[in-house]
């Protein structure tokens, strides 16, 4: 038998394939707010790339970049409940290990080349063994950085008094070494290669040797994500990490966009940013998980300086759960 559609029942079926064609509301994006534990370091620059390139919203992420003056005062705002992702050295492990409400959920880089040591305008020093005896500046004693010139007295084999490298504590504002430089406060300061390449483009001074000359695997710099933004959300805690790595993989394989958003995002010449891209851009973790040679460094730092000991159990300080699958 044949059926008969009315005019009715036409402009019904046209009304609702209208409505089931017509865009529906986008889903809000997931607000997140990350932390830099300071401005001036590179291992940083996937988050503004990220930003910049659309990798987090393409997560449905939406990114509220928050910058610190040091990693202390980030762990004071992640544990007064204001973050919920920090990039961070990889000394804050040892807050975790303290009860810091936080887990480090991802690597930036395992590579020390992002450390380096730099020296003033007048310094004859040409490698590691011109520094015997010398005075060396640090953000502060018993951080990262002090160990960094007990490490290579140590490599070295520096131990009597004459012979040992001296941390100084100057702070680590970029001004305040530069002033210590210039002074002769210190004979050279632990810092990054792209502050030696800003020395040079000032005629200030130059980058020395970079730190993985004699420190070959260390957690450097790493992903911390809240406790509660974890237990909250944690789809966006994976999202967060899926755009990082993505930015990674799109900052390794284009250099003229990498370069200009480093220039905005830290205020570096476009020469120093192009130099500190070449020497490190494929220094970043490109999957995130955690070098056990690097955490073994990690945690015999944390043993030297005397802010953990050896009951510390390091698995408990990280997850690998919300990386990006392979």
């Amino acid at each position: 038998m044949t059926s008969v559609i009315s005019r009715r029942d036409v402009l019904a079926v046209l009304a609702s394939s209208l409505v089931a064609a017509s865009p529906r509301p986008a889903q809000a994006a997931d607000k997140l707010r990350v932390g830099k534990s300071v401005l001036e370091v590179f291992g940083y620059i996937p988050l503004d790339v990220g930003m910049k390139y659309g990798f987090f919203q393409k997560q449905g992420l939406e990114i509220e970049e928050i910058i610190f003056t040091s990693g202390s005062k980030q762990t004071q705002a992640l544990t007064a409940g204001a973050l919920d992702i920090a990039l961070s050295g990889g000394a804050e492990m040892a807050f975790v290990a303290k009860g810091a409400p936080e887990i480090a959920i991802g690597s930036i880089t395992a590579s020390p080349a992002f450390m380096g040591i730099n020296v003033g305008p007048n310094s004859t020093a040409r490698g590691l063994d011109d520094l015997k005896g010398k005075k060396i500046g640090v953000t502060s004693i018993g951080t990262l950085t002090a160990w960094l010139v007990d490490e290579l007295n140590r490599v070295k084999g520096w131990s009597s008094e004459g012979d040992r490298a001296v941390p100084i504590a100057i702070g680590g504002e970029p001004a305040a070494q530069l002033s210590s430089l210039r002074t002769g406060q210190v004979d050279a300061v632990v810092s990054s290669p792209a502050g030696g390449y800003q020395l040079e483009e000032e005629h200030a001074g130059r980058s020395l040797v970079d730190v993985s000359t004699y420190v070959k695997d260390l957690e450097l710099f790493v992903l911390f994500a809240s406790t509660a933004i974890v237990q909250q959300n944690p789809s966006a805690v994976r999202r967060f990490l899926k755009g990082w790595y993505d930015a990674v993989a799109f900052l390794q394989s284009h250099k003229a966009e990498t370069v200009q958003t480093t220039v905005d995002a830290i205020g570096y010449a476009p020469t120093v940013s192009a130099r500190v891209y070449d020497r490190l851009k494929n220094q970043f973790s490109t999957d995130g998980k955690f070098s056990q040679k690097g955490l073994d460094k990690l945690y015999a730092s944390f043993l030297d300086l005397k802010v953990l000991d050896k009951s510390t159990d390091m698995s408990k300080l990280y997850t690998e759960q919300f990386l990006p699958k392979a």
